[in-house]
């Protein structure tokens, strides 16, 4: 039992050190493009950021289709924003998250009882089941505040007829996630 609760703690510092690592790449690339691409970057930013139902339906898209595009990043584009736009904007976009989570969750629950699923997709989703049989609901909340595929293991959670109930409460570990990468993102502001 302690070294199931030391591998787990092993594997959630791992992850967390993997997300912060994460962090400090995708904001040097930013800086690089920025000062190479200055037009097109600005051209993207304010493309995404000026109109703020664009950038949140984008961000929600992106994290129904497993994360395309890093949450960071839309933080990152709002960070001009005035400070209690900026706050509302995470804090929409961790409960956008979670939504996308339980849409990929009910998808899971739908999809796991179909034969195709067990053909195509059960094969590539056997890692986050073993580590699912591994840590239980703690992999969930691994996945909430770590750069894991939130909405991809929302989906095995689903599939493997996890309790809704418990499921929520476990992904609302998201919000922390998105608070401490909004702070941390708030406080690069003239670095970025």
């Amino acid at each position: 039992m302690e070294s199931n609760k030391k591998d787990f703690y092993n594997y959630f510092s791992q992850n967390l050190i993997k997300g912060f690592v994460y962090l400090i790449v995708l904001v040097g690339l930013l800086i690089l493009f920025k000062s190479y691409f200055k037009t097109q970057y600005d051209t993207i930013e304010h493309w995404v950021s000026d109109d703020y139902v664009l950038m949140l339906v984008i961000f929600l898209i992106s994290e129904v289709l497993v994360g395309i595009l890093p949450p960071e990043l839309f933080m990152i584009w709002s960070i001009d924003d005035p400070g209690n736009v900026y706050t509302i904007i995470v804090i929409v976009m961790a409960f956008l998250s979670i939504g996308a989570g339980w849409i990929n969750f009910a998808v899971g629950k739908v999809i796991s009882t179909k034969a195709f699923f067990h053909r195509y997709f059960n094969k590539s989703l056997t890692k986050y089941q073993q580590r699912y049989d591994q840590y239980g609901a703690g992999f969930i909340i691994v996945a909430a505040l770590t750069p894991l595929p939130y909405s991809l293991i929302s989906l095995v959670t689903g599939s493997m007829d996890y309790p809704i109930r418990k499921y929520l409460i476990y992904s609302s570990f998201r919000i922390l996630r998105f608070v401490v990468y909004g702070i941390v993102i708030w406080n690069l502001e003239g670095v970025i």
